[in-house]
């Protein structure tokens, strides 16, 4: 697993300290969530299942407060184009899995600025779903060579298409003299923001976020805490002072590996060996990590909850203390806070560590990649890729994602924003939470972004809920640490020597 070398992106407050080292990784969401997979010319993998978390519900999920949560949040409707096709216009279809309201008209919207300034083109942003759907159509799409022009996705997916050969190289684009990236080159950390598989690049994100716990600042001042917990222990401290089940939990814990992964490394842990070929968390930090989660359980201080968003809506109602997740999801978690009955004060902070450790935080994002076309509309995805890591644009989209932007003129500008000028009210009202978030860059991480680890996730989700549950099943038999963390690591890495047999 690689430690991320840390990129400054000079913030007003502070540096947008980017990181990143040696290889690969992935997820997230983003976020999120940027390196290297596998190659070309092959025929296409099987479905694999996305980044998806693992449910099985304990205790409750409270009814969502009037007006405070996405939960659910429903697929919006796309907003028609606002720029007809100019005769004779070169049509590229644009894959993505936005599923936000406000991202899926805010790519419109630059679709249609990029088109009227471009007419020989015509960008046609399609919403397929969230990331799993659009993995799942994706691979579909190969099978029946049916293929867009241009995929947002997960590193790790971007990793399955290539693989099967479908995936443009980008390094002849981005060091073209006449059409390359030119001085955005040098705006751009490519270690950060760039997808690269056997010294290709296949994909480039235009904006990154980290995971962090958001934590009721109003309930652990009211239980004698004036900060959030640094360790695991002082984390246990506030458990045991808030938590009043079935009313009040401390935690709302999603199973998912990029959590698991986060508190592995946070124990001392490696989530994966360097070259990504093996799971190792059976050491002594994924054990920990499951001892912990089970302790949370036995203690009745954290519960899974029932509904997807379920841990937003509690968090937002007043029912946990904690809960973990992107920060690309501020403007929500405000929406929630504010829509309860009884707002209260919040933040963020990385999620705990052991005394002598670090708070590393799980960095992620998707990345956009152009399939292997005619070179016409290679030319014209290439061109609106540009385009979309232009600084006025990234400035723009960071305001409407609360990702963290490619181009660091962009995140110099973000950072440096009065919140008082700000005319995303939602970007606003988060501004200087967005602002903190990028002090915890340069202990960020990255999950292994290698397309078979896309199709593990669900495994280490169902080894956190059968330890938590204390429940066997046909997903996950273990459920003593020791134990699951073994077994994990067998199925984790039996399924990633067979992926794409």
């Amino acid at each position: 697993m690689k430690t991320i070398r840390v990129l400054l992106l000079a913030f007003g407050i502070g540096a947008l300290l980017g990181v990143m080292a040696c290889a690969p990784a992935a997820t997230a969401p983003p976020p999120a969530t940027s390196a290297p997979q596998t190659q070309p010319t092959v025929a296409p993998p099987t479905a694999v299942a996305a980044n998806t978390q693992a449910p099985t519900a304990v205790p409750p999920t409270s009814a969502p407060a009037s007006g405070a949560t996405n939960t659910p949040r429903p697929t919006p409707t796309p907003p028609p184009p606002q720029v007809t096709a100019a005769p004779g216009a070169v049509k590229i279809q644009f894959w993505h899995a936005l599923t936000g309201a406000s991202q899926v008209a805010e790519l419109q919207k630059l679709a249609d600025q990029f088109n009227a300034a471009n007419p020989q083109y015509y960008i046609q942003p399609i919403l397929q779903g969230n990331y799993a759907d659009t993995l799942q159509k994706m691979n579909a799409a190969i099978t029946a060579n049916s293929l867009p022009d241009m995929i947002l996705g997960n590193p790790g997916d971007l990793g399955t298409y290539d693989a099967a050969g479908v995936m443009l190289p980008l390094d002849d684009y981005i060091k073209d003299p006449k059409d390359g990236l030119g001085d955005l080159a040098a705006q751009i950390d490519p270690s950060l923001f760039f997808d690269t598989f056997d010294n290709r690049t296949i994909g480039i994100s235009t904006g990154r976020s980290i995971q962090v716990m958001y934590y009721n600042a109003d309930m652990l001042k009211a239980a004698g805490f004036d900060k959030p917990p640094a360790t695991f222990e002082e984390f246990e401290k506030v458990c045991e002072a808030v938590s009043k089940p079935p009313d009040t939990y401390c935690y709302a814990m999603v199973p998912g590996a990029s959590v698991f992964a986060n508190l592995d490394w946070n124990f001392g842990g490696e989530y994966a060996s360097a070259d990504e070929t093996k799971g190792t968390f059976d050491d002594a930090g994924g054990v920990a990590t499951l001892e912990w989660i089970k302790k949370l359980a036995d203690k009745q201080w954290a519960y899974i909850p029932a509904a997807a968003f379920g841990d937003q809506t509690d968090f937002g109602n007043g029912k946990v203390a904690f809960a973990v997740g992107s920060t690309a999801g501020l403007p929500f978690y405000q929406k929630a806070v504010e829509g309860s009955s009884k707002p209260f004060a919040w933040g963020i902070a990385p999620l705990p560590r052991s005394a002598n450790g670090k708070n590393y935080v799980d960095l992620f994002g998707p990345s956009i990649g152009l399939i292997q076309s005619t070179p016409e509309k290679q030319k014209g995805a290439w061109e609106f890729l540009k385009f979309l890591l232009s600084s006025d644009v990234e400035q723009e989209w960071a305001q409407v994602t609360t990702y963290f932007p490619a181009n660091r003129a962009a995140a110099n500008a973000v950072g440096a924003m009065d919140p008082s000028t700000v005319t995303n009210k939602a970007f606003a009202s988060v501004i200087d939470k967005y602002k903190l978030a990028v002090t915890f860059l340069p202990d960020g991480k990255r999950e292994p972004s290698a397309a078979a680890w896309q199709s593990v996730r669900n495994i280490v989700a169902n080894m956190m809920t059968a330890v938590f549950t204390g429940k066997s099943g046909a997903d996950f038999s273990a459920t003593e640490p020791a134990a699951a963390a073994k077994e994990g690591v067998e199925r984790v890495n039996k399924t990633l020597s067979e992926f794409g047999k």
